[in-house]
């Protein structure tokens, strides 16, 4: 399907439609990355049979406008949460199912609190609604690692020399270097920005108003989210199932995408079915 000519944001935010159907899966990728990590969901037909698949690259990252970003709006979650929004109503997008990798996730918990209406569910990859430990919450990291890897970002003009540092003994942590990797082609100041609205954010209070059925997806060994974290958003969502993923890393959707496509498929079938997802 083509973008129409009169829908300005979602050109500017290089969005694309596939497929058809009466429902919509939305597309949302995570920090450093771009609607790409989502083309397995995207070849898989049987998606394509009952929804209509909506992908775009958010704000500062992929090949959206760069005059889309603002550090002032983009500073917390909420801005990428409005131009979801926006998205949303100019392509006058209904019951749709979020797919929403990494950040993205929490992204998608704002717009379907500000807009219930628009959604029937929530499928999340690699989400956390804290990354920061706090007291018995385990989020994954400390606030010197992540203080570290900010530093890291300001200090260094290129990027093959900020991995280089990493590897030569800077203090951050490995899982924070594997988010390095995929910021060479992000402007300094969009990274800096966005990764302190991720690593400061804390979302949890919002859990238990979501309403929508929730699939949390993640794998066994993300070294971004740990397990307990999936754990938790499993226990504090009021209607969520957790899919824990076999193999390695943040997005299963992309290195394991027949697994996840698998477990999607069966959380769409069963909202279409009427239910709220099948216990996975």
């Amino acid at each position: 399907m083509t973008i129409p000519e009169t829908a300005e944001f979602a050109r500017r935010s290089n969005a694309h439609m596939f497929g058809e159907g009466s429902r919509t899966l939305l597309c949302a990728h995570g920090f450093c990355s771009n609607q790409s990590v989502f083309r397995h969901q995207i070849r898989d037909l049987h998606f394509q049979g009952t929804h209509r698949i909506v992908t775009y690259d958010l704000a500062g990252f992929g090949q959206s406008d760069p005059s889309l970003w603002s550090a002032e709006r983009h500073a917390d979650l909420g801005g990428y949460a409005e131009d979801m929004l926006h998205l949303i109503e100019e392509l006058d997008l209904r019951h749709i199912t979020l797919l929403g990798a990494s950040m993205s996730a929490m992204i998608g918990v704002l717009a379907a609190l500000q807009c219930p209406e628009r959604f029937e569910a929530l499928a999340f990859i690699g989400a956390s609604p804290r990354y920061l430990d706090d007291g018995p919450y385990v989020g994954g990291f400390q606030q010197a690692g992540v203080d570290a890897f900010y530093d890291l970002v300001r200090r260094q003009q290129d990027w093959t020399g900020a991995l280089s540092s990493m590897m030569l003994g800077a203090p951050v942590s490995l899982a924070l270097q594997e988010v390095a990797e995929g910021i060479r082609e992000v402007k300094p100041e969009v990274a800096s920005v966005v990764a302190r609205a991720i690593f400061q954010s804390d979302y949890r209070a919002l859990l238990p108003q979501v309403r929508h059925p929730v699939l949390i997806t993640q794998t066994r060994a993300d070294s971004v989210v740990p397990v307990r974290v999936g754990e938790y958003l499993q226990r504090n969502l009021p209607n969520a199932q957790l899919a824990l993923m076999p193999g390695v890393g943040h997005l299963p959707n992309f290195t394991q995408p027949g697994v996840f496509n698998r477990a999607l498929l069966m959380f769409l079938a069963a909202l279409e079915a009427g239910g709220e997802g099948q216990p996975l």
